[in-house]
């Protein structure tokens, strides 16, 4: 299981770091896909697949999220964000009155739970972790701040899970994630930190050195949340993995849970903090 972790997880680097080198129009797409991908893995986990919103229509709409960042002239945020909010309405009026769905399915009962899961997936996967990271990319120094992003994301997680599988003992949130420690918790943290460090003394990023450290530190810390949030969602579905699409990683969602926090806040430390968007 470790071997096939580490395999898969050596192959998956090498396809993103290509994806981050090629030009913009294949990262978006690529960036599309895992949306894509991930949104339909969230309809599974929130038992919304044929439920609210047919399938395709649940894909259009997280997807815009990232069309919007990357085109903003052809689709306004403003708009998908009202289709976002509007459509599951919308389609759960549409069942309830005209019985698209069998007689147990039409109680609006659990409309508030189906129409909130569904508003959830879009923001969750389309417009916190899609929306954001093609905004991170088409900054200036947007190719070196993914790379960053990757690197403080993968360090931590390498750091948490060897020190945590060896030397954890104190269990934070078993409840949430059983193997979660606050051993690898910090050792975490200090890899997060170790890895900002390198990558921007390797990486031609103008970024101080206090703000490196607040960073690296700060960004894994949001990290870890975004990995216990995915695990909170799948223990709420009652399942290990949101899917299967990594071997010994599980599905697009365990693999990008870090990062679905950690991209938005990395954005806008960048661009408000450090205004590497001008």
């Amino acid at each position: 299981m470790f071997w096939t972790r580490v395999a898969s997880a050596v192959v998956f680097a090498i396809l993103v770091i290509l994806v981050v080198q090629s030009g913009l129009w294949v990262f978006f797409a690529t960036v599309s896909i895992v949306v894509i991908l991930g949104i339909v893995e969230f309809s599974k986990l929130a038992g919304l697949a044929s439920s609210l919103l047919p399938g395709f229509l649940n894909v259009v709409v997280a997807w815009l999220f990232c069309l919007s960042s990357f085109k903003p002239d052809w689709i306004d945020i403003n708009l998908v964000l009202c289709l976002a909010i509007g459509l599951p309405f919308v389609y759960g009026i549409i069942s309830l009155c005209f019985g698209y769905r069998v007689a147990q399915e039409r109680e609006p009962r659990s409309a508030l739970l189906k129409v909130s899961s569904t508003l959830l997936g879009f923001l969750y996967v389309g417009w916190l972790f899609g929306r954001h990271l093609i905004l991170l990319r088409q900054m200036p120094d947007g190719r070196n701040l993914i790379f960053l992003l990757l690197g403080i994301t993968w360090g931590g997680d390498i750091g948490a899970y060897l020190v945590g599988m060896r030397f954890g003992k104190h269990k934070i949130i078993p409840a949430i994630s059983p193997g979660k420690s606050l051993e690898g918790y910090i050792a975490g943290i200090v890899f997060g930190v170790a890895t900002a460090m390198a990558l921007c003394y390797w990486l031609p990023i103008n970024i101080g050195l206090p703000h490196v450290v607040i960073m690296g530190a700060g960004l894994t810390i949001i990290g870890q949340i975004g990995d216990l949030a995915e695990s909170l969602l799948k223990r709420s579905a009652n399942v290990k993995d949101s899917g299967k699409i990594m071997p010994g990683h599980g599905g697009i969602l365990d693999r990008c849970d870090s990062m679905m926090f950690i991209t938005p806040a990395l954005y806008y430390y960048s661009a408000y903090i450090l205004h590497l968007n001008r």
